[in-house]
Formats: structure tokens, C-alpha cells, sequence
């Protein structure tokens, strides 16, 4: 007989991590029925060996032990403390230093750019584990953001699909995930790239004419948010950047850049929305690149030189939209194992503005292109005053007959006649059209989803809540249970819905931050 004690995380679980944590184990070792929880960890018999492989994957637990009457084993970490603190070790010599008391949600790639909204890697891989995955599988986040899930799963060994419609969020994903791969050539070119740079007294920046850059990106809007020095080193590195032999390298050196760009410009750092600092930006924009870059690749040689991990998952990243999921990425029906997303809060966070620094650095955008890019980003908050009476006129039909779920119709009723018969501005006059757009958007989002997803499994959406002012009356929103109903009416069951904290410490503004979060555990029927 084999008695095992798998070990909690050492920092403080919340409550739904726990529970988590109890379901990862159940789901993933669904044979061992005789095991007990406490106030350590869980506790368990069996009759032989478990897969040491599949304990070591768990996410909120730091180490296990076994024994029986022969001989014991005990402090195995897990894989999941190695690779938040893979830089305290020695390669091959792991027992040496005891799991962090304090939680890590930034370790490798996770922290090479800054993104507003984003869910914690931890949690992306509990829900891998609660879902039953294996390597091999394939999950996808057609909301992907800036790849958390995407990263996860590389590092869980399972494929994985990944759309955004926003193109600095493809950059990032894209660049996160392939970063972990470069080779020893790729490192090379890289350090040639920071000697290249590497002077900020250089006269080379110097000589850059900006009008040169007028065909790639727009020149005259940059010159109203940067210094024309910090511009010119900026265009001077992204210049640079080109000489790099491989894609890999370009993505991880333009990712760095854009993560700095806000600090040296005259955007408040302060703000989500572009509004102008008061005082001066710094200028040793090249120093901070350079010192940047350095930590990057330090940091993902470090990781490469763990002797236990090897990885060659497919990761795919798609700029394109969940609205037209099956066209934006080219997938079958029933393809997929998983799927694991946050979607975007109902017009709470101006997603794309925030990125606009980046989008017109890189020339993804420029001034006329800009509104239709911000405007097709689900939950956006832009909205003309034509186009509102239009969906003002869409909704009121749907007082009476809709797609969506009654109580969705009901409430957005509600907001829109107490809005409409009071003194409220634009904005407010604005919001039921708003919502309406989201959760219908939400609606053929979630039924395009459906189509690839396999059946019986799973799809795992994080979901914030807010409220609105309607009239002089605070409405609360609760977007977690619209979703839930509207993934019901898309061939869904919801299993559960776990409640949970929102990390404000995981967001660049956490006065921004969205009050409650839901994971909706949803199954394909």
C-alpha cells in the first residue's frame, strides 16, 4: 500500500483555488477514490504507483511525498514551483531551495508586456487540469489577449489555437510562446543587436529623418505623443530590429520595445485612455531596451537549461474574430478538447486605446483607421449617434421577440427606458444600445464556438461583472450569468459557475478594475 500527501501551494490559496486545486486532482487521477483533504494538502492510498508525471503537472500545490513499507520519497516539487522559480535553482539540483511563500504570476515570458485585463497563468492551467487534458490535446482562447493560455499550454504540452482581432495582441502571444524556443543562433543575434544599439550617445539615431518613415507609419500623429529624439531612437531600434535573421528574435526584440514605449512618451501612465503627462518622459529610451532585453534572454536561457522540460506543442496565434471563428482560423468542426478564455467586459475597458501607442509605432494603424479598428473590438464603448438609434430600434423589436435570453432583453429594457425618459448625456443615452451590441456579438461569438468544440468537453470563460447609472438608478450587470445563459441557448450545459476574487494587482490600473469575476464551467452537449 502507498500512502501520498500532495502539498498546497505555500502562499495563501483563495478559496475558489482551493477547490480548484481538489478538482484538478479529482479529474486527473479520477481512479483514486480514498483520499482526504486537509488543512496541508490531500492525502491518499493506493494499491501502486500513480503517474509521478501527472502530479507533478498539478498547479496549486508546491510538492508531494509517498512511502510505503520498502522505502518513501518525499519534497517532489512540482513542476509548476520549478518554473515560477527556475532562476533560485541549479539545474538538476531542484531539492535545493524550498517553494516561494509568495505568489508569482509574471515568471517567464509572462512578463514581457504589460496588458490590461488579463486572466493569471496559474488559473489558465488549473482549468487544464480540471478539464482532464493531456498532452497532446488541443485548446483554444479566441480571445486569446496577450497568450497567457497560450503559454500555458506550451508549457503544459498540449496544443493550442489562440485569435485576437487585436493585432498588438497577436504580437505578443505570438511572440511570447515562440520566445521560449530560441535557439542558440537566435541569442547570438540578439546580443549582436543590443552591441549594435548599445550607445545612447551613438550619433547614428541622430540621423534618422522622420519624414523617411511617413510610408510605414504615421509620423505626424507620433510626433504629437513622443519627444522627437525618444521618436527617432525609437525608429532607430525598430529599424535595427529588421537586421535580426530570424522572425523569432524580430518578435521578442519588438515586443520589448513596445513595453517601454508608454514610458518614454508623453502618454500619463497613470491613465487606460491616452491622456497627456504633465511633466517630461525620460529619454534613455536605448538603455532601458537594452537592459530589458538582456533580463528577457537571460531569463529564457536560464529556463531552456532545466534538464526536465521539453516541449513541441503546435501553437497557432490567428488575427481574426470570434465572430467568425471557423473563416478567421480555418477549423473543423468538433476539433477542439478545450476551450479557455476571458472575454471582454461589457464596455468597461477601452482595449484597443491602450495599445495605441504600440499599433501606430509598429503601423498596424494610423489616424484613418484607427475608430473602425477600436469600433470592432466586442464591448467597445465607441458608438455614433446615428448607429445608436439604429440599435436603439434593433433593441426595441427585441422587447419582443430576440435571440437573446429574456432576462438579457428584460434588463437592457430597464436601461434603456430609464435612460431615455431622463436628463443623462451621450454616453448614458448610449449604454443599452452598447449592451445590446455586446451580448448579441457574445451570442454568435459563443455559437461559433460551439462548432468547433468536441462533444462533452469543456469551455471555461472567466467573466467579470459590472454595473451602470441608468436614469439616477445603479444597475448591476451580471454578464457571468447572461453568458451562462447564452451558452445554454448555444448547445451548452453549465456545470458550475465558481465565483472569485479579482487580482486589481494583475491589472496596470487597478482603480479600472472589474468589482466581481466568475469562471463559468461550460460542456459541450
Amino acid at each position: 500500500m502507498f500512502h501520498y500527501q500532495i502539498d498546497f501551494s505555500k502562499y495563501k490559496l483563495r478559496n475558489y483555488e482551493k477547490e480548484l486545486a481538489v478538482k484538478e486532482f479529482i479529474n486527473q487521477f479520477p481512479k483514486v477514490k480514498n483520499y482526504s483533504i486537509n488543512d496541508f494538502g490531500i492525502s491518499f492510498t493506493t494499491n501502486k504507483f500513480v503517474n509521478e508525471l501527472k502530479l507533478k503537472k498539478l498547479t496549486f500545490f508546491s510538492a508531494f511525498h509517498y512511502q510505503n513499507t520498502k522505502f518513501s520519497k518525499s519534497n517532489i516539487l512540482t513542476n509548476q514551483v520549478i518554473i515560477e522559480n527556475f532562476h533560485k535553482f541549479t539545474p538538476n539540483l531542484f531539492n535545493e531551495i524550498k517553494p516561494s511563500y509568495s505568489r508569482e504570476i509574471r515568471y517567464l515570458t509572462h512578463a514581457l508586456h504589460e496588458y490590461k485585463g488579463r486572466f493569471y497563468p496559474q488559473l489558465v492551467k488549473a482549468l487544464m487540469n480540471y478539464a482532464g487534458l493531456q498532452e497532446g490535446d488541443t485548446i483554444l482562447d479566441p480571445f486569446c489577449g496577450s497568450g497567457t493560455t497560450l503559454v500555458e499550454s506550451f508549457l503544459f504540452g498540449a496544443n493550442a489555437i489562440g485569435v485576437d482581432i487585436n493585432p498588438i495582441a497577436t504580437l505578443l502571444a505570438k511572440a511570447k510562446v515562440e520566445s521560449l524556443s530560441l535557439n542558440k543562433r537566435d541569442f547570438a543575434g540578439i546580443k549582436n543587436l543590443i552591441n549594435e544599439v548599445d550607445n545612447d550617445n551613438n550619433s547614428t539615431w541622430k540621423s534618422v529623418n522622420l519624414t523617411e518613415y511617413n510610408n510605414s507609419v504615421d509620423v505626424e500623429y507620433l510626433q504629437n505623443w513622443f519627444p522627437e529624439n525618444n521618436l527617432k531612437k525609437i525608429l532607430f531600434i525598430k529599424e535595427a530590429i529588421k537586421n535580426l535573421h530570424s522572425e523569432t528574435s524580430q518578435l521578442l526584440s519588438k515586443v520589448v520595445l513596445s513595453n517601454l514605449l508608454r514610458q518614454f512618451s508623453y502618454q500619463d501612465p497613470s491613465q487606460l485612455r491616452i491622456r497627456r503627462r504633465k511633466e517630461q518622459p525620460a529619454e534613455n529610451v536605448i538603455k532601458m531596451f537594452i537592459i530589458n532585453l538582456n533580463e528577457h534572454i537571460q531569463n529564457i536561457e536560464s529556463f531552456q537549461s532545466l534538464f526536465d522540460f521539453e516541449f513541441n506543442p503546435t501553437i497557432q496565434t490567428y488575427l481574426g474574430d470570434i465572430r467568425t471563428l471557423k473563416q478567421s482560423t480555418k477549423l473543423k468542426s468538433n476539433s477542439i478538447d478545450a476551450v479557455i478564455t476571458s472575454p471582454p467586459y461589457a464596455t468597461a475597458l477601452p482595449y484597443v486605446d491602450t495599445d495605441r501607442l504600440s499599433l501606430f509605432v509598429f503601423g498596424y494603424t494610423d489616424k484613418n483607421s484607427f475608430k473602425q479598428l477600436e469600433k470592432s473590438v466586442i464591448g467597445n464603448r465607441e458608438i455614433t449617434k446615428s448607429k445608436r438609434i439604429l440599435l436603439d430600434k434593433e433593441l426595441e423589436k427585441n422587447f419582443e421577440t430576440s435571440l437573446l435570453p429574456v432576462e438579457i432583453v428584460n434588463l437592457l429594457k430597464t436601461i434603456y427606458q430609464l435612460n431615455k425618459n431622463a436628463d443623462v448625456g451621450f454616453r448614458r443615452k448610449n449604454t443599452a444600445a452598447l449592451l445590446f451590441q455586446y451580448f448579441y456579438d457574445m451570442h454568435i461569438g459563443i455559437g461559433q464556438t460551439a462548432q468547433v468544440l468536441k462533444k462533452n468537453k469543456y469551455a471555461f470563460f472567466v467573466v467579470g461583472n459590472n454595473h451602470t447609472t441608468a436614469g439616477s438608478k445603479k444597475i448591476n450587470i451580471p454578464t457571468d450569468d447572461f453568458i451562462g445563459l447564452i451558452a445554454e441557448n448555444n448547445n451548452f450545459k453549465l456545470i458550475e459557475k465558481i465565483s472569485m476574487s479579482v487580482h486589481k494587482s494583475y491589472m496596470i490600473h487597478s482603480k479600472n478594475a472589474i468589482k466581481t469575476e466568475s469562471i463559468l464551467v461550460l460542456q459541450m452537449i
